[in-house]
């Protein structure tokens, strides 16, 4: 029944200590500013950690040992976080971008900011042949 507190303790210290290193500030960054441009860095976190342990007895024969609590706890955790920058927001003269480290997302922010500039041209386009 002792390994079970002891286990708890080192997952309670384990999980305290990941916490504490973790916050929202590490995941949306602080703004870097310009005069004319914001930049917000954005990454992604990756936490992993296991804990393990158990009770063992001192070395005494069975019949012998009458005492059921001589045993002792061996326990010990590990744990890494790896912090990966994955886009930036980008504010500069008035437009919102999202530039992401990811080519195929960048695709798609390209083709989103784009579209309705196109969708503008084709309708000018149009507009100018019915007129003619």
């Amino acid at each position: 029944m002792r390994a079970t507190g002891s286990i708890q303790n080192i997952m309670e210290t384990t999980l305290e200590t990941i916490k504490g290193s973790i916050d929202a500030n590490t995941i949306i960054g602080d703004p870097i500013k310009t005069d004319t441009t914001v930049v917000v860095p954005i990454s992604k976190v990756t936490i992993g950690f296991g804990i393990g342990g158990g009770e063992y007895s001192k070395g005494y024969k069975e019949e012998v040992n009458t005492d059921k609590n001589d045993t002792n706890f061996a326990g010990g955790s590990a744990g890494a976080v790896s912090i990966q920058p994955v886009a930036f927001v980008v504010v500069e003269d008035g437009e919102t971008r999202l530039m992401s480290l990811d080519n195929n997302i960048n695709m798609i922010d390209n083709i989103l900011t784009i579209t309705p500039k196109v969708i503008e041209k084709l309708q000018k386009l149009s507009q100018n042949n019915k007129q003619s």
